[in-house]
């Protein structure tokens, strides 16, 4: 097949223009028309002809006048974040949490349910999506509706089909998460292991917003990694990138559940924190990882020392991260997070004494801002993720993917928006799924 070059015609460069006023608008409203013009180089006739489209399509506001230049005082317009929401959620070991989103990745709504594990993976999809309709019956009224669903799930997915290849905590394999949810609902499904979502929250809504690349940490029931670059989250060839828990460390350290042994996860996990606790010689009173993460705050000398000794093990991964991948920041999120700074202080020891100097002192260790939610707000912003990315021209000639029309749906499945996924040929298609 002969490869075309990339071109762009008026279609493509007029949504290209739209999504750079829209996005402007996104990051530093209020502003004005003429300060859109001005900071993005396009003319005032053009920016005026694109902000009464977004007007029109209900994802600009006027909010008031502005001070005066010399002239009449500018009208003021920023983003309606109250324009059209989207669903994250966290399928976790032992809970449920959903989240709906504005247009800010802002949650406006929350609940958080207790998961009893069972055999059936069906059955359990089938329970989120219960409380999946809650959240989209709490904002249902929104202009454009819902975008679309985001799950996070803790284990490697396959991308960009969203299949749960396989779950040791869960004790699934072979899941077809985001096939189940599509039966369900009629909008794009994206499906992304926990570790990348919770990456994405970070940089959108969290610690990691000036930065480019990233190196997400969850600690919980495993460990996993999502893994920033220029941006992007990076997943590898079939989307299984981020799986630091299962590096090996100790080869003739104790079996892991993925059937490896020495694993990092071993070490750095709320299973390896109670082992410590419980080696440690004295009584402890703590039963779960909460009352750890309690009484070192109360300055309980046992649990402190158990926190620092996964700190350390932690600070080996970190530095590991550090010498292969040279990232800007190191988030440490999950549930862990909450011990806060007895693991972080603990690990920034590690680092300062393996990881390189140049690599290291380049790269900022924080801990979450987001904790344990950054996995549900991750996986709603990959929704928004895509509806607020630019178009980029196709290469190879290939026709876009057929999109299924929404027109007559009722509920909050409005007609479509010009979104992403919506765009004309030769426009960079995301992975999220179409509507049918």
């Amino acid at each position: 097949m002969r490869i075309r070059p990339p071109t762009g015609d008026q279609f493509f460069v007029r949504a290209l223009n739209k999504g750079i006023v829209l996005n402007l608008l996104r990051s530093r409203g209020p502003i004005s028309r003429a300060d859109i013009a001005k900071a993005t180089g396009l003319n005032k006739t053009t920016v005026s002809a694109l902000v009464d489209e977004l007007l029109r399509q209900h994802l600009v506001r006027e909010v008031g006048m502005g001070e005066s230049s010399g002239g009449r005082r500018p009208r003021l317009l920023t983003l309606h974040a109250g324009a059209a929401f989207a669903i994250g959620a966290d399928l976790g070991v032992d809970y449920f949490l959903v989240v709906a989103l504005n247009l800010q990745g802002q949650p406006v709504w929350k609940k958080r349910v207790r998961r009893i594990p069972g055999p059936d993976p069906k059955g359990q999809v089938a329970q989120l999506a219960d409380l999946v309709d809650e959240a989209i019956a709490a904002v249902s009224s929104a202009p454009l509706g819902l975008l679309g669903i985001g799950v996070g799930v803790h284990g490697p997915v396959e991308h960009p089909s969203g299949r749960l290849l396989f779950a040791p905590n869960l004790g699934w394999a072979d899941v077809p998460v985001g096939e189940w949810l599509a039966e369900r609902f009629p909008v794009p499904i994206v499906v992304d292991n926990e570790a990348n979502a919770g990456a994405v929250a970070e940089l959108w809504c969290g610690a990691g917003q000036e930065v480019s690349s990233l190196f997400y940490l969850s600690v919980g029931v495993g460990l996993g990694a999502g893994i920033v670059i220029d941006g992007e989250i990076y997943r590898g060839t079939g989307g299984t990138a981020g799986e630091f828990g299962h590096t090996t460390i100790d080869p003739a350290g104790p079996p892991c559940n993925c059937g490896n042994r020495g694993c990092l996860e071993v070490f750095v996990s709320e299973r390896a924190l109670m082992g410590y606790l419980q080696r440690s010689g004295s009584d402890p009173t703590a039963t779960g990882p909460e009352e750890v993460f309690q009484a070192a705050d109360a300055g309980d000398a046992t649990a402190i020392a158990a926190l620092a000794r996964l700190g350390e093990y932690l600070g080996i991964g970190i530095a590991n991260a550090i010498n292969t991948f040279n990232p800007e920041m190191v988030v440490i999120g999950g549930p862990v997070s909450r011990a806060g700074h007895h693991v972080l202080n603990a690990a920034r020891r590690v680092v300062e004494q393996r990881a390189l100097s140049s690599p290291r002192a380049r790269a900022r260790i924080v801990i979450s801002s987001l904790g344990e939610e950054a996995c549900a707000v991750g996986a709603g912003v990959l929704i928004l993720q895509e509806f607020f990315r630019l178009p980029q021209t196709k290469g190879n000639g290939l026709p876009a993917p057929g999109r299924r029309g929404s027109a007559g749906r009722r509920g909050p499945y409005r007609e479509e928006a010009e979104l992403p996924w919506t765009r004309p040929d030769r426009v960079h298609y995301s992975t999220v799924r179409s509507l049918s």
